[in-house]
Parts: structure tokens; C-alpha cells; sequence
């Protein structure tokens, strides 16, 4: 039986709180085999019914012949007939022609039915969290290979020039956006090996009780000093009204999740006039009036030489200092004066998924240093897309739901997997999975990329990840009475210190 496009391949979710036992699960899958062996057996039966009853209005010579344009039948079909054939009534050959009809018109229903449950087994099992491994023999032992210190990036540049040639060798011309796509495997691994490297030869000892990647960090967070120096130490937080809007700009309203992520492209300034280092807020009241606060945070702004979503930002909240971007953002909710007491929502895409995963824990107390030393808020959710965050914890009262795709490169500079916890959930995406939407893109690391993975990852119903979209949506499930939108920047200094 075939099987049409799966929009749920190269999708794995992990984490989460499961309101249905695995065990149930399974059991439901194993009952809905059953129903497919049920069906593919029903269909022999339709087919061997069909071929029956055409075999009579379209028969073998021994059977039936045809008489003045008309189906005889031979008397071997009845023994009490004359020994001649004899014409079939007009009416026995409509019957049998409404029947033929029929069968087929079931025949057809079957074989819908049939791949709607073969789906929905695939669909189970996903949910149960069983994910059936299409790695061959080679690609297994090479993904147990990169597992050894050292062989990360051999393997990584490798598997980027095999994949190269493949396509060249199909006739596709020489696609260097497959270097990247077909190294995803061993991005992690990659990253641990240089950070492993790059530690070694640290010369800074008090950042060796730190994994690899955050002491890496760290290293290139003090190649950067020299630049960050030349600003003030603290960020300046102004808010956008009047003339510094666009005019008529308004973010669009959210009431889903990825409506939620697509909000982060707008903020992005893509296309509307919106200065860079910009951060919104918003607020949204239900029926009982109660307010939830939707705090969204852009990524890295390198065209910008004054913003604080930089790359010593991205190097500080790597190694899990307090970063510029993340005391912007808590500036920037002070300034909106959120009450300590209502629901917030973080929002962030790249690195403004990393200051959500901050700005949470210093927000709720959970935080250390000038970040943590604020008002406290009652941060519920952090939805995030392409974000390292897999060294980041979260507070035990804030759900965590985190986006990724595996040729995007920047989710995996943490170097490894996102914690499975009751109120964590990570989506990950394989986009060259056989199935999965195809796409040119070199590097996919647009939030459009995320918006669709999210969307496609619904429907593998894994319960932790429903509750965890249940739950935001039911946040922002009111009207929203407010928008405000607060831009960062970094104050130059007369006279650099020395």
C-alpha cells in the first residue's frame, strides 16, 4: 500500500509533560495495525469479488460468449440451460454492472481508509515519542564515530563535500549550500570539538570550570572587549511613540503560537521602517480580564554598530554572564511597568532566544548578577526558535518551547541536545528528510523556517507539546489593549578607556 507525503517527516519532539501514558499509546498503535491488516485483507476480498463478478459480464470463452451484441451465457453456468447460449436479461446485466460499481466505489474507500490509519500509526508512534532510525549501517557508525573527541569536524567537512558531490554528480551543478545541509548531522559534534580545542588553549584560568563551549565563548568574548569598551556600560532603553514610528505601523495581532513567532520578523524592522534593537510588548486582556504581557525579542543585529543584540552579547550569554541584550529587555519591561503579578510570555528568535531563556531566570529570581537584581515577574512561557539555549535552564514554574532545525547551523553552536524536562519540549526538523518541504536555502535560519516546522509538528500530536501550545494560546486568546515597542542602544564614549 502506498503512501502519500508525510508532513510530519524529519519532525521529533521531546519533553514535556505527556497527559496520555506512553503505554496507552502504543497499545493504540498496535490496535490500529491490527485495523490496517483488517482492511488490506478486506480489500483481497473486494478485489477477488470484483473479478468475480466481472468475470461473468466479461468472461473467459468457456463461459460467456456474445450473441447480437449482447452477453450469452453458456450452460455451463447453469447445468438446467439448453445446451446453446442464451442471451443475459438486459436487467441481470444492469445489476451486475451497479454491483461491479459498488465493489469498486468500496474497493476505493478501503484503500483511503487504509492510508489514513497506516498514518495515523506513524502518527501514535511519534506521539509515544518511538521514532523508527533510517540512518544505514555507515551513517550509524559514522554518527557513533563523531561521538570520539576530535573526529567532529573531520566528519562535518566531510559529509559537506560527499553531499556536494552527490548532487553534482546528479546533475544538479555544484550546489555549495549542500556543504552545510549535509554536514547537519555532525553540527554538534563539530562545535565541541573546536570548543575543546579553543579550551585547551585558554589562557584565562578562571573560566576552567565551565564546559567547553562556554569557556570557548569566553575567549571570544575577550577578543571583543577592546570594541565593547569603547561604550558605556549600561544600555540605553528609549521608547518608540510619535514620529519614531512608522507611520500606521501596528504589529500584527497574536492568537497562536506561530503567530507568536512570526511577530518576531516584525520587530526585526524586515521591510517596515522599524529601527534595529527594537523590542515589543504588548498586552492582552481576556474575558475575565485578566492580562497577559508578550515580551519579543530579535536576534543578533550586525549591521547596526551600537546595538546590544551583538556578538559580545551572544558570547556572554553562551558562557552565562549578563549580556547587553538581556538588560535591555529587562529595561524594557520595567518601562512598560508589567505587574509582578500578571502572566509573561518571551518570544525570541537566535540569540533573542537565548536573552528569553535570561531574562527568565533573572526575572523570576532565578537569576545572579546586575540582570537578576530587578522587579520580579511572573514569567509562565518561553517559545523560542533557532536558539542555543541547550546549556540554558529554565525556572521550574516557566515552560519551555524551543524550535530548531538541523541544517540552520546556530541552533547547535551550544554543542548539544535541549534538556527533556515535565515543561520543556523541543521540535526538532530534519528538512532533508525524505517527505520534509524542500528548500534552496543555504542556511535555514529565517523564522518563516521555524513558523512552518512548528506548524507541521501539530500534527504529530506529541501530548507534551500540545499542553505547552495550549497553554500560550490560551494566554493570548483575548484582545489586546496595548503595544509598545522600545529600542536599545549602546552610548559611545568621549574618550575610550584605555
Amino acid at each position: 500500500m502506498s503512501r502519500p507525503p508525510d508532513p510530519t517527516a524529519g519532525i521529533v519532539v521531546s519533553g514535556g509533560v505527556t497527559s496520555v501514558e506512553t503505554a496507552d499509546l502504543v497499545a493504540a498503535a498496535a490496535v490500529v495495525t491490527e485495523a490496517v491488516l483488517r482492511v488490506e485483507a478486506a480489500l483481497a476480498h473486494g478485489r477477488r469479488a470484483h473479478g468475480l463478478v466481472s468475470g461473468i459480464l466479461d468472461p473467459p470463452p468457456s463461459s460467456v460468449a456474445w450473441a447480437g451484441g449482447r452477453a450469452a451465457c453458456h450452460p455451463s453456468l447453469d447445468p438446467g440451460l439448453p445446451a446453446s447460449w442464451t442471451p443475459v436479461p438486459p436487467e441481470v446485466a444492469a445489476a451486475r454492472s451497479a454491483l461491479l460499481e459498488e465493489i469498486a466505489a468500496c474497493t476505493d474507500a478501503l484503500l483511503i481508509a487504509g492510508r489514513r490509519l497506516d498514518g495515523l500509526v506513524d502518527r501514535l508512534r511519534k506521539a509515544a515519542g518511538i521514532y523508527e532510525e533510517s540512518e544505514s549501517g555507515v551513517e550509524g557508525f559514522l554518527s557513533w564515530v563523531a561521538r570520539v573527541p576530535g573526529t567532529g569536524v573531520v566528519l562535518a567537512v566531510g559529509a559537506g563535500l560527499v553531499d556536494v558531490a552527490v548532487w553534482a554528480a546528479a546533475g544538479q551543478g555544484v550546489r555549495w549550500e549542500r556543504f552545510v545541509r549535509g554536514s547537519a548531522a555532525y553540527h554538534d559534534e563539530a562545535v565541541r570539538d573546536l570548543s575543546t580545542f579553543l579550551a585547551r588553549v585558554n589562557p584565562v584560568p578562571d573560566l576552567e570550570d565551565r564546559s567547553a563551549v562556554g569557556e570557548a565563548a569566553g575567549m571570544l568574548r575577550g577578543m571583543t572587549e577592546s570594541y565593547r569598551r569603547r561604550f558605556a556600560p549600561a544600555v540605553v532603553t528609549t521608547e518608540l511613540t510619535g514620529e519614531a514610528l512608522p507611520a500606521g505601523f501596528s504589529k500584527p495581532v497574536a492568537h497562536s503560537a506561530e503567530d507568536l513567532l512570526s511577530g518576531i520578523d516584525v520587530v526585526y524592522g524586515k521591510g517596515n521602517g522599524l529601527p534595529d534593537s527594537v523590542v515589543s510588548v504588548e498586552k492582552y486582556v481576556d474575558e475575565d480580564e485578566k492580562a497577559t504581557w508578550v515580551v519579543t525579542v530579535p536576534g543578533t543585529q550586525l549591521g547596526s554598530a551600537t546595538t546590544p543584540f551583538s556578538m559580545t552579547s551572544n558570547f556572554d550569554l553562551v558562557q552565562g554572564d549578563d549580556a547587553d541584550s538581556t538588560a535591555h529587555v529587562l529595561a524594557a519591561m520595567r518601562q512598560a511597568e508589567i505587574p509582578e503579578g500578571e502572566e509573561v510570555v518571551l518570544v525570541g528568535h537566535s540569540q533573542g532566544g537565548m536573552v528569553a531563556m535570561a531574562v527568565a531566570a533573572a526575572a523570576t529570581g532565578a537569576g545572579a548578577g546586575r540582570a537578576g537584581g530587578g522587579p520580579r515577574y511572573d514569567v509562565r512561557h518561553v517559545l523560542t526558535a533557532g536558539a542555543p539555549v541547550g546549556g540554558a535552564t529554565l525556572p521550574t514554574t516557566v515552560r519551555g518551547t524551543h524550535v530548531e532545525i538541523e541544517q540552520e547551523v546556530i541552533s547547535q553552536l551550544d554543542g548539544t541536545d535541549n534538556p527533556v524536562g515535565p515543561d520543556r519540549v523541543t521540535v526538532r526538523a530534519d528538512l532533508d528528510a525524505a517527505g520534509a518541504p524542500e528548500t534552496r536555502a543555504v542556511v535555514p535560519h529565517g523564522v518563516p523556517f521555524h513558523v512552518d516546522v512548528l506548524g507541521r509538528a501539530r500534527e504529530v500530536g506529541q501530548p507534551g507539546l500540545a499542553d505547552n501550545l495550549d497553554a500560550i494560546e490560551r494566554a493570548v486568546s483575548g484582545r489586546r489593549v496595548e503595544e509598545r515597542y522600545f529600542r536599545g542602544a549602546l552610548a559611545p564614549l568621549a574618550v575610550a578607556p584605555p
